[in-house]
Order: C-alpha cells, then sequence, then structure tokens
C-alpha cells in the first residue's frame, strides 16, 4: 500500500457525520400560477416544434401558414382592385365565411399536432415528475388546455383579425367605429369557441392513448367520421335532422356562423348545417350541441388524467 492510500485511509477515519437529515429549500417560491405558466409554456413549444429538429416544425407551421394564406390573397385582391369588397361581394368573404377556407387547416392542426401535448408524457411517464412539483392533477391539465387552446388561437382567431384589419386599412372593412368594433367582439367570441372545442375534442383522443400516431388517426377519425355518419343519417336515411349537430367536422364552425348573425344559411354556403328540407338547424340546438360536445370532450380528458396511475 503506497503512502497516498494510507492518507486517504487515515482521512476517512476522522470524517465524522455530527446531523443527519435534509435542510429545506430556502430560495424564492414562484407558487403554483408560475408552474402552471411554465408548463402551459413547455408544452406549446413541444407542439409547435420549437426548439426541436426541424421535422417537427413542418406540420404545424405549414396547417398555420395554410390558414393566413387566404387572408391575404383577400387583401391582395382589395389593393390591387378599387373597391373590391363591393365589386367581388360574392369572391371576399367576410369573417364569418372565412372559416369556410380554412377548415382544412384547423381539423389537421388540432388533430395532428396538438396530441403532442399529453402523449409524451404519457408515454414517458413524466406525470409523476409533474406531481412532484406544485402542481397536482387539476393544474397540469389546466397548463395542458391553457397550451392547446392558445396555439389553437393561431389559426383560429388571428386569420379572420388579419383579413378584418387588412380590408379596414384598404377602406374595404367595417364602416362605422362601433361597426368595427361589433365586428372585433364576434372575431374574438368565434375564434375562441373553436379553439375551446377542437382544444377539447384534440385533448380525448390523445387522453386515451400514448401513441401519438394513434391519437392523430383517432382525432381525424371522430372528427371526419361524425360528419358522414350524420349526413348518412340525416339525408340517406331521412332520419332526425338534429343529428346533423353532431357532426363535429361542421358542428364548431356552425357556431362561428352563428355568432356572426349568419344562421340562415343553407348546405350550398361553407359551412352551414343544413337539413333535409333546405332550412338550417335552430341556433339553440347548435349552441346545446357545441356546449355538450365540448363539456363531453373534456370530461373524458378529466376522467383519464385524474385516473392515470403514476408509476414513478
Amino acid at each position: 500500500m503506497s503512502d497516498r492510500d494510507s492518507d486517504v485511509i487515515a482521512a476517512d477515519a476522522r470524517a465524522r457525520i455530527f446531523e443527519p437529515g435534509y435542510r429545506t429549500y430556502r430560495g424564492v417560491r414562484l407558487g403554483v400560477a408560475h408552474s402552471v405558466w411554465t408548463l402551459a409554456r413547455h408544452t406549446a413549444e413541444r407542439i409547435l416544434g420549437l426548439k426541436r429538429p426541424a421535422r417537427y416544425k413542418v406540420l404545424p407551421f405549414a396547417a398555420i401558414l395554410i390558414a393566413y394564406l387566404p387572408a391575404i390573397a383577400f387583401i391582395g385582391i382589395v389593393a390591387l382592385i378599387p373597391n373590391g369588397l363591393q365589386r367581388l361581394p360574392n369572391l371576399i368573404p367576410g369573417p364569418g365565411r372565412y372559416y369556410g377556407f380554412i377548415t382544412a387547416a384547423i381539423v389537421l392542426f388540432a388533430a395532428l399536432a396538438a396530441p403532442e401535448a399529453l402523449c409524451p408524457d404519457k408515454r414517458s411517464h413524466f406525470l409523476g415528475l409533474y406531481l412532484s412539483s406544485p402542481l397536482n392533477r387539476s393544474t397540469y391539465l389546466l397548463a395542458k388546455a391553457i397550451a392547446v387552446i392558445g396555439v389553437l388561437l393561431l389559426v383560429t382567431l388571428g386569420p379572420p383579425l388579419l383579413l378584418v384589419v387588412g380590408l379596414a386599412l384598404q377602406n374595404d372593412g367595417p364602416r362605422s367605429f362601433g361597426a368595427f368594433m361589433e365586428t372585433l367582439g364576434q372575431i374574438l367570441a368565434a375564434g375562441l369557441s373553436l379553439s375551446l372545442m377542437f382544444g377539447a375534442l384534440s385533448l380525448a383522443i390523445p387522453s386515451l392513448t400514448d401513441r401519438r400516431g394513434i391519437a392523430s388517426a383517432g382525432s381525424l377519425l371522430l372528427i371526419l367520421g361524425s360528419t358522414a355518419i350524420t349526413n348518412v343519417i340525416a339525408f340517406g336515411v331521412h332520419g332526425p335532422r338534429n343529428v346533423l349537430a353532431l357532426s363535429l367536422g361542421r358542428l364548431p364552425f356552425e357556431l362561428a356562423l352563428r355568432i356572426f348573425g349568419l344562421n340562415g344559411l343553407s348546405t350550398r354556403f361553407r359551412g352551414g348545417l343544413g337539413s333535409p328540407n333546405g332550412s338550417p338547424l335552430s341556433t339553440v340546438v347548435v349552441v346545446a350541441a357545441s356546449v355538450g360536445v365540448t363539456l363531453v370532450a373534456a370530461a373524458v380528458t378529466w376522467w383519464r388524467v385524474v385516473g392515470t396511475e403514476v408509476t414513478r
């Protein structure tokens, strides 16, 4: 044994433990609100593919770009053609009918990008790690919902808002300050209602599985399949027409139309939930179905997250 090894053994023999235990954290505690905000921000970044390889950014940013392109094109037409809104009223839509041009972008964004909010945590069993922080299951789910709804606002609120502002700058928008503020309120209400409904739907399916591919396919199947089934029941076998209110691919956009006062639309217009006799469904049925679908989807997500067993 060398002299150095002898010195190390002698030092270890002199070492003593005076008081076992743990020291409490004495730093700044930012609280639950900061934890919710941090998780919501991280989730939003993951959905958008930020701070991740480029392949994760393609889908969300492509959907966002598709949602804004029609608004940019319509503003360009108005800028190039004097009084373009009056001369081409059937070509350039108002903010209420604008959603008919970006239906696919919103559905794809909700179904394919939003599962990033829950599936990675379920697959990696990170819920236990989050619960060791100031978060509990309720605040964890709140953070995820804030992230999904906030990101969805990029495609449900931003495009029609851009359209109205662009038309107003070309003197083809609302003709008075009161009309502009009314339109702005309708855009905010419609964008928020679409984000709430699609956010609830896009969290419900991922809460049932930890695989993003299955969650995305299931979300698309639910949204598009419900539309096909309700059309067959109402138009194919002449069943009750109110079953069309369960068409998840059209119901959110129909609610947006009602917010803009466009409840007289029939099936030949984009987004109108027309019935077999050609008349639209009542606004009461549309609102009740929208609230019911959102609450049921939120309840499914709550049930799955609260019932998730923490294994580590």
